[in-house]
């Protein structure tokens, strides 16, 4: 194992190696760098040194063009005449002049006189050319302020030989900054480069400049040599004119050579230091692996023990995959898996029969939403529990099936009979109150029940079977346990095909309304009418809304349905106030159910009809139920609110019939009170039911609201409700469900007490009270559907047309006739 020391000092070797490598690559890379740049930076420098350079030998071009055209002119002049003094008869062009091939001047212009001068004294101290015939350029030269160019170009006159001293010299000059304006040296600067103008003597090694942009020399620049036009000599031999150009910021730009070494020095760093991070990393990471090694050691130590509680769990998690987390009892899946067994045995006769049972705990949802979920599942764990006592002594398997729902799988059944009596003892251990949360409630069940003795059935379909007994269990008023029969799955194939028929009946109007009438019991007046619904179906016949409001609240009708309710019936009002007497006052009332109260557009709707009909709100009256207001307190107790401000009245219907109606009474902004079956027999002599009716019309006004008796269906009923204070009532008494035109008439007729029984008229040993002399009917037009609502909504006007020719206007039925279906 090495000492301390010297793994600190070999943790930096790496780092130091990588820190070696980087910085020779990139100082590498750097030197190729500034080799590179500075090679791209002559190239444009010379680049632009051969474009001035051209530029400045096009002017050279021009002027000793100047100077060969002015000797051809003078030549023309002296022809024939060799005496070179006749040139003083030719004037010359601006910037030229004449001169005697021994350096005298014979003409030029009176204000270049001086430069002409000056320009001859300095070709004649220039040494003679070998070629003293030959053209020449002199210059730059300084004459005053200004630097001069000078061509000069021999004079020889027509036909002479070319090989001859000329007989005289043609000069022409030229500004060197007016010669150099043209090559624009000034974008040379702007383009960040530097220039210099020069003329260089090798014979003597002088370098004059002549135009520069730095007062410094140039050093290591890019120079192009300015040549002369073809045919043209230097006035002084072997000198020339030289540009040389270079960028201000050097070949390399320090600040970018700056840049890069300092990433380079950072890039070093951080390679170094990372490289060092990572070595101190591996020797932790190797420290850690060797701690790691330690503690496995440990931890196999502990395997065992382990393995052996992970068994313990599978153990609970197979229980808990096939039981019940509340009540311990098997669940769904493993009641499928004992039922498929059970199966295989009755199809291979190691059994008889099984029979199965499905239990439905009634009102569940009604404690879980008042008492809250944990009473809910204390009531099922104690409802398991008395189930599992009450099968202890069968052969079956007791399972949790649903939230609110058991079932139980008897095997070995002996008969049909005995799932009936094991059904009743289930129902038998429901009897006792249960404890929940300091309330003692009374418990109902529903059961399905079905067996399995031959054929190749399948679970599903054994289940199926009992599915639909326990659903006409539940829809059965008083027979609480069914067995299924093979007529029940008709009946259940008919309601799928009564759901199919209800969307049709949308379609082609088979929807009806009918109307009964509310009257007052002092005056035996009608004051109103409960909206009632009636399907007239083209097989079953005409049903009453229990036989299809479920379905169409499963199937999500019942919102579109109530709407169009709710517009015919305001449509209807409004023609019916325009056909009674002004100030005649009448309300219609309409069933709502819980799902129209979840509708968040409902309240919106009421009002726009309303205004759309212009129907007073008091014309218009609701009725729920109690069930309707439990299912959602919140979201129901929003909507009536709103209804209660627009002015439309409620009213809680079937009161006296639920659990905790008083509370209601209170929570909701109820106007009236429609009392269930007022608690008194036909003869009016039963002494609790009508304490029991008193107490209740008396406590109706204390909390301000007005009850209604409903069901009145004798003389000596409605007698009693008026002695005990109730003004309103409702029943076969004064009227069945009639159509709308019939209706009307009610509320243009005389009171019903005016009405006496028909001579003779018996049906069952009761009288049938005859009909009043009803008006000639009155046919209301018909009223069109809002543009709005859905096609399949369609509901026909609401007319004497909404009941067929063939159906009686009964006014009163006998005294034995069944209590009325509302919808």
């Amino acid at each position: 194992m090495s000492p301390p020391f010297l793994k600190r000092r070999t943790g930096w070797l790496p780092a130091a190696v990588v820190l070696a490598v980087v910085l020779i690559t990139g100082s590498r890379l750097i030197m190729l760098s500034v080799q590179q740049h500075a090679e791209t930076a002559r190239e444009a420098s010379r680049a632009e040194a051969t474009r001035a350079a051209l530029s400045i030998e096009s002017q050279l071009q021009v002027l000793t063009g100047l100077a060969s055209r002015q000797a051809a002119r003078a030549a023309a002049a002296i022809s024939g005449d060799a005496a070179p003094q006749s040139l003083a008869e030719v004037p010359p062009i601006h910037n030229t002049f004449w001169i005697a091939t021994d350096g005298m001047l014979v003409a030029s212009r009176d204000s270049s006189v001086t430069i002409a001068k000056g320009i001859v004294s300095e070709w004649a101290s220039t040494a003679p050319l070998r070629n003293a015939s030959a053209p020449s350029v002199l210059g730059p030269m300084r004459e005053g302020s200004q630097w001069l160019v000078a061509a000069r170009a021999p004079i020889r006159p027509a036909g002479s030989n070319p090989a001859a001293p000329p007989a005289a010299w043609a000069i022409a000059y030229v500004d060197l900054d007016q010669l150099l304006s043209s090559t624009h040296l000034g974008a040379i600067v702007d383009a960040g480069y530097d220039f210099a103008l020069t003329q260089v003597e090798p014979a003597s090694g002088r370098s004059r400049i002549f135009l520069s942009s730095r007062t410094t020399p140039l050093d290591v620049a890019a120079e192009r040599t300015i040549h002369l036009p073809a045919g043209y000599l230097p006035a002084i031999a072997g000198s020339y004119l030289q540009i040389a150009i270079r960028p201000r910021a050097g070949w390399y730009p320090t600040e970018e050579l700056a840049t890069e070494i300092g990433l380079l020095a950072v890039l070093a760093w951080l390679l170094a230091f990372g490289t060092h991070d990572l070595t101190h990393s591996l020797l932790r990471l190797r420290a850690g692996l060797a701690a790691s090694r330690r503690r496995v050691q440990a931890l196999t130590q502990r395997l065992s023990s382990e393995i052996e509680q992970r068994q313990d769990l599978q153990k609970s998690f197979d229980h808990a995959r096939y039981h019940d987390g509340f009540t311990g009892l098997p669940n769904r899946r493993y009641f499928m898996n004992q039922l498929d067994r059970a199966l295989g045995d009755v199809r291979t006769r190691r059994r008889q029969r099984i029979g199965i049972i499905l239990i439905d705990i009634a009102r569940f949802r009604l404690i879980n939403d008042t008492l809250g979920h944990t009473a809910g599942d204390e009531l099922m764990v104690q409802a398991s529990r008395r189930f599992a006592k009450a099968t202890a002594a069968f052969e079956c398997v007791l399972a949790r099936w649903s939230g609110d729902q058991f079932a139980v799988l008897i095997l070995d059944l002996p008969s049909p009979e005995a799932a009936i009596a094991l059904a009743g003892v289930l129902q038998e251990a429901l009897h006792a109150p249960f404890d929940l949360r300091r309330h003692r409630l009374s418990v109902t069940a529903s059961m399905g029940i079905t067996c399995a003795d031959s054929g190749p059935q399948r679970a599903e379909d054994v289940l199926r079977e009992a599915d639909i007994a326990l659903s006409v269990a539940k829809r059965h008023e008083t027979t609480k346990t069914v067995a299924y029969v093979a007529a029940m799955g008709g009946q259940a194939a008919t309601l799928v095909s009564l759901e199919a028929d209800l969307h049709v009946a949308l379609a082609k109007n088979e929807l009806r309304l009918m109307f009964q009438p509310i009257v007052d019991l002092r005056s035996y007046r009608m004051v109103g009418a409960e909206v009632l619904l009636r399907w007239r179906h083209p097989v079953e016949g005409l049903l009453t809304p229990d036989k299809f409001l479920s379905i169409a609240e499963e199937a999500g009708l019942m919102v579109p349905v109530t709407r169009r309710i709710i517009l015919r019936v305001c449509k209807l009002a409004m023609e019916w106030r325009r056909r009674l007497p002004p100030g005649q006052e009448f309300y219609l009332s309409i069933n709502l159910s819980a799902a129209v109260l979840r509708d968040p557009g409902f309240s919106d709707y009421v009002e726009s009809v309303l205004q759309e009909t212009e129907l007073p709100a008091t014309s218009l009256k609701f009725e729920l139920t109690e069930a309707t207001l439990i299912s959602n307190v919140g979201a129901a107790r929003e909507v009536l609110e709103r209804l209660h401000r627009m002015g439309v009245q409620l009213m809680l219907d079937d009161f006296g019939t639920g659990y905790s109606s008083l509370n209601y009474l209170q929570l909701f902004p109820l106007d009236y009170v429609k009392i269930d079956r007022p608690f008194i027999n036909r003869t009016g002599s039963e002494d609790a039911n009508t304490g029991m009716t008193q107490a209740m019309l008396q406590m109706a006004p204390s909390l301000g609201l007005t009850a209604i008796a409903e069901i009145i269906e004798t003389e000596a009923a409605a007698n009693a409700l008026r002695q005990m204070g109730c003004a309103f009532g409702q029943g076969y008494f004064f009227s069945e469900p009639v159509a709308a035109e019939l209706a009307l008439q009610f509320l243009r007729g005389q009171p019903f007490q005016a009405r006496q029984p028909a001579a003779g008229a018996i049906d069952g040993g009761a009288a049938v009270v005859a009909p009043i002399a009803a008006p000639p009917a009155i046919v209301a037009p018909p009223i069109s559907p809002r543009e709005d609502d859905s096609p399949t909504m369609a509901m026909p006007p609401l007319s004497h047309g909404d009941m067929d020719d063939d159906e009686p206007a009964i006014l009163v039925r006998p005294a034995n006739r069944p209590q009325r279906t509302t919808g």
